[in-house]
Parts: C-alpha cells; structure tokens; sequence
C-alpha cells in the first residue's frame, strides 16, 4: 500500500455543520430508513460513504 497514488477528493473535509433551529422537524422513522438504503449503497458507491456518514449523525433529530 506504500506505492499507491492519493487521489484528491471533491467533498468538502473540514465541513461544519451546525444545529438548525428553525428547521421543520422531519419523520425519524422515514430518514433513518433512507440513511439505511443510502448505507447500502455505499458498498457499491464508496465516493458516497464520508456524506451518508455525514447525515446519519443527525438521525436523533433531524430537520
């Protein structure tokens, strides 16, 4: 693994996302569902994985 190449990645690393208070609350149920399909998604999609990951952290409460 020493000899391969890094390659640059067009996502935003040192993204911050902050906590939206006026936001409409959302069905939980319904986005931890569509976190779970984006997931499995990612086996055949890794260049989706670091956003999907983004998003679930917000499964508690979404807006």
């Amino acid at each position: 693994m020493d000899s391969l190449a890094h390659k640059r990645t067009p996502t935003a690393t040192h993204l911050k996302l902050t906590k939206d208070e006026s936001g409409v609350d959302v069905d939980q149920s319904m986005y931890m569902s569509m976190i779970g399909s984006l997931f499995y998604l990612t086996t055949s999609r890794p260049d989706i994985a670091f956003a999907v990951g983004v998003c679930a952290r917000y499964q508690a409460a979404p807006k």
